[in-house]
């Protein structure tokens, strides 16, 4: 790794192949020509990552990854808690199919949630941009996707909880599922996250792949892996309920339930198990 100039007093780090290959790292922890911005401090890894490619030094598929955070946020910009030890990512994406649209998010938790499974940790796709962790005691959230796009540049900021989870006071109410980490899990202690991330993003990458593929593909793909799937399930939408057995996902992204009056198209909202 070499340092690059950051803003402040933290240090940012520039994770390519050969600098890791001089480490003697993995191979495979290397990224396939991807850059990594690693930084020991951010207000937000989505802010940075928007900076970055302002200044065009953030590639399609190049991240950047923060220890902590001091201002992350979540969906409808809820303040999302940093501590060091989990991942803090934000992951610049193609403004091509299924990602110009809205199955961006159902697609984007597909390579991530793929990626972990292959990586032993048994996770689930939870519309729209959630993964929960399979356990004895249920499926239990272990990361969070927050899509942004501004000036033509769309951006996946990825938490993922490696070493630790919130507790169920501080998730908002009526939270649907509770959350986990990838070390609560019982397997193997996962690796850090400045060598774990590199590692997922190899495996997205390469499961993306060829573009027209993966359009073709994702929805059967995260179908495969959908929570609740065939189950009876509701979604909530501000003052609106709908509730119906949940059958897969449409083309657009949404999520298809089976209702008494026929197939709906719920496009946003809360899922949850009725």
């Amino acid at each position: 790794m070499r340092r690059l100039p950051a803003s402040g007093k933290k240090q940012a780090w520039l994770v390519s192949r050969a600098d890791m290959n001089r480490q003697a790292l993995p191979d495979e922890v290397a990224p396939l020509g991807q850059e990594i911005f690693f930084f020991d401090e951010l207000s937000s890894s989505l802010d940075k990552a928007y900076e970055l490619a302002r200044e065009n030094r953030l590639g399609i598929w190049d991240s950047v990854l923060a220890a902590s955070q001091t201002a992350g946020r979540g969906q409808l910009r809820r303040r999302w808690h940093s501590p060091p030890g989990n991942i803090y990512a934000a992951l610049r994406l193609p403004v091509l199919a299924p990602f110009d649209q809205g199955a961006a998010a159902p697609a984007m938790g597909l390579l991530l949630a793929e990626s972990l499974n292959e990586l032993g940790w048994p996770v689930r796709l939870k519309w729209p941009n959630d993964l929960a962790l399979e356990s004895d005691s249920g499926p239990r959230k272990v990361a969070g996707i927050l899509l942004e796009e501004r000036a033509g540049i769309l951006l996946a900021g990825i938490g993922v909880n490696v070493a630790s989870h919130p507790g169920r006071d501080a998730l908002r109410p009526h939270a649907a599922l509770a959350a986990a980490s990838l070390a609560s899990s019982g397997g193997d202690a996962p690796l850090p996250p400045v060598e774990l991330w590199p590692r997922l993003v190899n495996r997205m990458v390469s499961a993306y792949g060829n573009a027209h593929i993966f359009v073709s593909s994702w929805r059967e793909r995260a179908e495969a892996l959908l929570l609740w799937k065939g189950d009876m399930v509701m979604v909530e939408d501000g003052q609106t309920v709908q509730k119906g057995r949940l059958a897969g996902l449409w083309s657009s992204g949404g999520l298809r339930l089976e209702t008494e009056s026929g197939a709906l198209e719920c496009t946003s909202g809360s899922l949850l198990q009725a």
